[in-house]
């Protein structure tokens, strides 16, 4: 992996999703609280699971970050308070319930309580069990935008909670102007990496950052110093699928 070296440290913004979510009992033998599952990342390929400020227990009141697998039929926990760990997954049964097991020991349970049934998948921006709506589906959707003008999956990168539309290119790299803008609840780091790192703050959408030094991890991932509000450290800047900050604030 490249060293990273800290030169001038900001904080973050991001983007909120829109929708309320739906609202979930998540259950163990050590405790349990209501939580809800929003699309910002905490970490890469991690998004947040919001506890409120109930106390959980001492297994589910790790937990910070989720991850859906197999079409949302499978979610994974995790907790972002110290590097990166797995707490535990559930699976989907046919009544619609998740249950699964904690990574230590232990029954975990999942059970809808209000709002929306789906939880959005952060990579399509559905909820899971919603299929995107096609031109056969509504041949009207053709006239909203030029199908040429809608980049396919995979053939360029895209703003974290803005799917579907490629990122400018002025917002690819290290920010020139030495700002950043993040568009997503970040963690803050106190290294350039998740392997070994420490967890020192958090950043809100929207926040403007002031930057220094961005190098990649050996993962091909583009890491930079910021200092802020926040505290200073260190912030995602982009992966080989999103950016999670723009290189200018407005």
């Amino acid at each position: 992996m490249r060293a990273i070296a800290l030169a001038l440290l900001a904080f973050l913004p991001s983007a909120v999703a829109a929708a309320e979510p739906g609202r979930w009992s998540l259950i163990a033998e050590s405790g349990g609280c209501e939580v809800a599952f929003l699309p910002e990342a905490v970490d890469d390929g991690i998004f947040f699971v919001d506890r409120g400020e109930a106390d959980c227990g001492p297994d589910i009141g790790r937990i910070t970050g989720y991850a859906l697998n197999e079409d949302g039929a499978v979610i994974v926990f995790y907790s972002t308070l110290s590097g990166v760990d797995l707490v535990g997954q559930v699976t989907r049964s046919d009544d619609g319930v998740f249950t699964g097991t904690l990574r230590g020991g232990g029954a975990l349970r999942l059970e809808h309580r209000s709002g929306p049934r789906g939880i959005t998948d952060p990579g399509t921006g559905l909820l899971t069990g919603e299929a995107p709506v096609t031109i056969e589906d509504d041949p009207e959707a053709a006239a909203d935008e030029p199908l040429a003008a809608v980049p396919a999956p995979g053939d360029c990168l895209v703003y974290a909670g803005q799917e579907g539309a490629c990122v400018d290119q002025a917002d690819l790299g290290p920010p020139e102007g030495g700002k950043l803008q993040v568009l997503t609840r970040m963690n803050l780091r106190d290294q350039g990496t998740t392997q070994g790192s420490q967890v020192v703050g958090r950043v809100e959408p929207g926040t403007c950052l002031d930057a220094g030094f961005c190098a990649e991890d050996g993962e091909g991932r583009l890491w930079c110093g910021v200092q802020g509000a926040a505290g200073q450290g260190y912030i995602l800047k982009q992966d080989d699928k999103t950016v999670f900050a723009r290189n200018s604030c407005r």
